[in-house]
């Protein structure tokens, strides 16, 4: 429960409410979950107020990616596929444990068992255990046997696809995922197909429609990208854009991408992954077996180059490692900042928004958490160094704030 005494804490850079500079020894204000004032520190009271020291103070990070129940290890398949409810609850809460410490004080599932995520939401929103504000997705929609399956969201008519579209709202979901291409993780599918056409697609936007809430799609192949767009969905994870022809890598659609931009949809390029499988290969770490199904070339850089162009038109980005999947620990989240800057070109601050006050708004939070604002949720985070200078400055930060309550670092003057 968030202290009701009021506090100031004090660093040497304080993100500004555009989260596009820093203000100079400033402090940022909290009493009873929310912040209250950010003020010059020779303004805040000398008695209420928490010097933080030479740190960069900043919105708690947004996670708009995740799976909660999985390991982040080479064979989390052959566990996740086969196991019971019982130990996926037990990871899924060390998971987003985890993730609150790192900094991240509000994230999104898109994809697990409606059985463990529902409930692990529910037990942190009651202050049963600890974890960053989480809206949940439940289990992806998908063919029988396809990308995900094992998770309880088959269903392969437009008529049993809107029934499992429903019922998930029906359960409370915050968010619906759809598998509309294949995907690397499950070797049964082939991240090349598409697996829904638009019609099929569209059933599940309208049912997300009638319990107010928007459809976020899994979208490897182009196909999938174009089925997604048509079907009228507002955020596209990966857009990887894998041509159905292996022999031709990527088919990129620059007036589809166009569209995405005017049209204002989200794009999760998950980035960081591929940054975290590269430097693990580098270190010769294991890797996750390839899926059989994936033929053909789909060079990094070329990828990349894609995300740039789809930028330069205006395409909007979000968060989102796609934490749960090797290498992507739950601790792991700024490895997307850091490639939005080291590998698209993004500058920091661009990064630092997307990690923030972007992601919220794409997910429906942005009104109450990711900025340092006064009436917005005491969700505060502090990192040794200056990461709008160096971005792997955001890293493992020395102090969390959720709502009011210190999670790490100094709890009181």
């Amino acid at each position: 429960m968030a202290d009701s005494e009021r506090r100031f804490y004090r660093a040497a850079r304080v993100a500004n409410q555009a989260m596009d500079d820093w203000l100079p020894d400033h402090a940022v204000g909290v009493a009873n979950g929310t912040i209250i004032d950010v003020l010059p520190a020779a303004d805040a009271p000398a008695a209420e107020t928490v010097d933080l020291g030479d740190v960069s103070l900043l919105p708690g990070l947004v996670e708009g990616h995740t799976h909660i129940p999985c390991p982040p290890r080479v064979d989390a398949f052959d566990i996740i596929s086969e196991e019971p409810n019982e130990p996926a609850l037990m990871r899924a809460a060390h998971a987003v444990g985890l993730a609150l410490r790192s900094g991240i004080t509000t994230m999104r599932d898109l994809g697990s068992k409606n059985e463990v995520v529902f409930a692990v939401r529910d037990a942190i929103a009651s202050g049963t255990i600890p974890g960053p504000r989480l809206l949940a997705a439940g289990a992806p929609i998908t063919r029988t046997m396809d990308h995900c399956w094992f998770w309880g969201g088959e269903a392969d008519s437009p008529e049993a696809v809107r029934a499992m579209a429903q019922a998930h709202v029906d359960q409370g979901a915050d968010v619906l995922k759809v598998m509309a291409s294949g995907g690397n993780f499950t070797p049964t599918s082939n991240p090349r197909d598409r697996q829904y056409p638009p019609e099929t697609i569209r059933e599940i936007v309208e049912a997300g429609q009638s319990g107010g809430i928007e459809v976020a799609a899994h979208t490897h192949a182009a196909d999938g990208i174009r089925a997604a767009v048509e079907g009228g969905v507002r955020h596209l994870i990966h857009c990887r854009w894998l041509s159905a022809n292996p022999e031709e890598g990527f088919r990129y659609d620059p007036e589809l991408a166009q569209r995405i931009a005017d049209e204002g949809i989200w794009v999760n390029p998950t980035i960081g992954l591929g940054l975290l499988a590269s430097e693990a290969r580098e270190r010769g770490d294991a890797a996750p077996r390839r899926n059989p199904n994936l033929q053909g070339p789909s060079p990094r850089e070329q990828g990349l180059d894609i995300l740039r162009d789809m930028r330069n038109r205006g395409a909007r980005f979000t968060s989102g490692l796609d934490m749960g999947m090797a290498y992507a620990d739950f601790n792991r989240a700024p490895a997307e900042a850091w490639a939005f800057v080291e590998d698209v070109g993004l500058s920091e601050w661009q990064a630092l928004r997307i990690m923030t006050c972007d992601t919220a708004g794409a997910i429906g939070v942005g009104d109450q958490v990711g900025k340092l604002v006064t009436g917005y949720d005491a969700d505060l985070i502090a990192f040794t160094g200056d990461p709008a200078a160096n971005i792997r400055d955001l890293d493992q930060p020395v102090f969390v704030m959720q709502g009011g309550d210190v999670i790490v670092g100094v709890p009181s003057p």
